[in-house]
């Protein structure tokens, strides 16, 4: 970290510039994953307080005599803005009813209060985390449910964002949770405006079919922007990012997605129901939507449905038209689907499905401007449509559409190998390194310079394989590394039938780099 951290509008220009391409002795404490950031990480001057799951309600938040969680969340009086919680290592139990821990936590912009893992070790979350109050930074630590199975109308959000401005979620790991893993519904169920929702690994959650996603959101943009960056979502029951409102009265509006990884949504289902990576719209249009840098992976052809394909931007119940949307610069494999937008930039996104579906467009496909789009694959396949016509070759597509230069083939078979490194905003030497390896070849190599320092201890984790031993570690000497990109098992929903996910190794891996102490 260092003193930028303070500057929203920092954040985003960061963002901007940074995707690079290249070839205690408590009883409590669970073993720390190498790589847990350093308690020498710079933050903000202000009180430090203590939980544990060994802590008290009559504590003080000393080291010594630490919180309870929830007793931390209700924000006692010495805690102020500008504080810092540290959660100790070990498993929290508990919470003040079905929904879970609630926090209350209140800072302001220029001093949120901290929740944040203390350094060397891991706390684990074990119930679900329902949030109100403002400017509260949540950093750093897993986030679990001790009760997998729901049935019925039973939903229990691992997150919900209930209330309050400003909140962030940073760095979690949030997992086979009994509905969806991120939840907010503003302002059809809840008050929560502005919430920054960044580097999470969002995985296995859902028990109910069709309806539990990674991320389930709504939000109205006259309350400010929604922004999901850096997220890293995989083999969660039914879509990945949800952006959905079947009521009228709910709002889709104001959403800046950016450098998202999703891939395997829907596999874990029984049975397989593989919908989109990402979806956006209902019954309500969209608008102001930003989707830029995303990425997304099948391992094999999707359906040749708008349901099917990786991305579903702008899906509308009804008559209605959406708003305005930028669809920029992002990596789609298995295919996208656009609908009804009044304008919009569609500019530099790559596409490619095997011989599946590529494009799917319906008859207003006029709204935004296209440009610059690179297609993968044989134009000569009847994989483009634009409704009510039938499947047609990208001639043909083209000529339907009306539109000029909505971009080319580049190739006819798969894209090039890919390697995107994306340095994290929030921690100094972590970031996210995406790998397609259409030449299945058995390593990557990886620059890290514009993450690590020469001497830098590092470890880099599969996220597939996140708490068990690093694919590689070690000192950095500058330069590349290789990371081996053999498949591995993913891990097994817990507590609930499932699908057994599909392995995407060696054509497709996905890690995070983090500065080991």
């Amino acid at each position: 970290m260092n003193e930028t951290r303070w500057r929203p509008c920092w954040a985003r220009w960061a963002l901007g510039t940074s995707l690079l391409l290249a070839s205690c002795a408590q009883q409590d404490v669970v073993k720390a994953r190498p790589g847990t950031p350093g308690i020498s990480t710079p933050l903000p001057a202000g009180p430090e307080f203590y939980a544990s799951p060994s802590g008290s309600a009559s504590g003080d938040g000393s080291v010594s005599k630490p919180w309870d969680l929830q007793t931390a969340l209700n924000q006692p009086t010495p805690v102020t803005p500008g504080s810092t919680i540290w959660l100790r290592g070990g498993r929290y139990t508990g919470g003040s009813d079905r929904a879970g821990f609630r926090s209350n936590l209140t800072g302001t912009g220029d001093a949120p209060i901290v929740v944040r893992q203390f350094p060397g070790e891991r706390a684990i979350v074990t119930n679900s985390l329902d949030v109100s109050g403002s400017y509260a930074w949540f950093w750093g630590f897993e986030v679990t449910s001790a009760r997998q199975a729901a049935t019925g109308t039973d939903y229990e959000y691992l997150l919900k964002v209930h209330a309050g401005v400003g909140n962030r979620f940073i760095n979690l790991v949030i997992h086979d949770g009994p509905s969806s893993g991120v939840a907010s519904f503003t302002p059809l169920y809840t008050t929560a405006t502005q919430l920054t929702i960044y580097g999470c690994l969002i995985y296995n959650n859902g028990t109910h079919f069709n309806l539990d996603h990674g991320l389930y959101l709504q939000n109205d943009v006259a309350t400010g922007t929604v922004t999901v960056t850096d997220n890293i979502v995989f083999n969660n029951q039914a879509f990945g990012l949800h952006v959905y409102s079947a009521p009228a009265n709910g709002r889709l509006g104001g959403f800046d997605i950016e450098g998202n990884v999703l891939f395997g949504n829907g596999s874990i289902s029984a049975p397989v129901n593989r919908n989109n990576e990402i979806l956006i719209g209902g019954t309500p249009p969209a608008n102001d939507i930003v989707v830029r840098n995303n990425f997304t992976y099948r391992e094999a052809a999707s359906g040749f449905s708008p349901y099917k394909v990786a991305a579903e931007i702008g899906y509308i119940d009804g008559s209605n038209a959406n708003g305005d949307v930028v669809l920029e610069n992002n990596y789609f494999i298995g295919g996208f689907y656009i609908n009804r937008w009044s304008s919009g930039t569609v500019r530099g996104n790559l596409v490619y499905d095997y011989a599946g579906p590529m494009v799917l467009t319906d008859s207003s496909v006029s709204g935004p401007t296209w440009s610059d789009n690179r297609f993968y694959g044989v134009a000569t396949l009847s994989n483009w449509q634009h409704v009510p016509n039938a499947p047609a070759v990208f001639a043909t597509w083209v000529a339907q559409t009306g539109l000029t230069g909505p971009g080319s083939y580049a190739g006819s078979g798969a894209p090039p190998n890919l390697v995107v490194v994306r340095p994290n905003q929030y921690e100094v030497g972590r970031a996210n390194i995406v790998a397609y390896n259409w030449e299945r070849q058995s390593t990557v190599s990886v620059d890290l310079s514009t993450v690590l320092s020469a001497g830098d201890r590092y470890v880099v984790r599969n996220v597939q394989d996140f708490d068990r031993t690093p694919v590689a570690s070690g000192t950095y000497h500058g330069g590349s590394v290789q990371l081996p990109m053999a498949g591995l098992t993913p891990p097994a929903p817990v507590g609930r039938a499932f699908t057994p996910p599909p392995v995407t190794g060696p054509t497709f891996n996905v890690f995070v780099v983090m500065r080991a102490p």
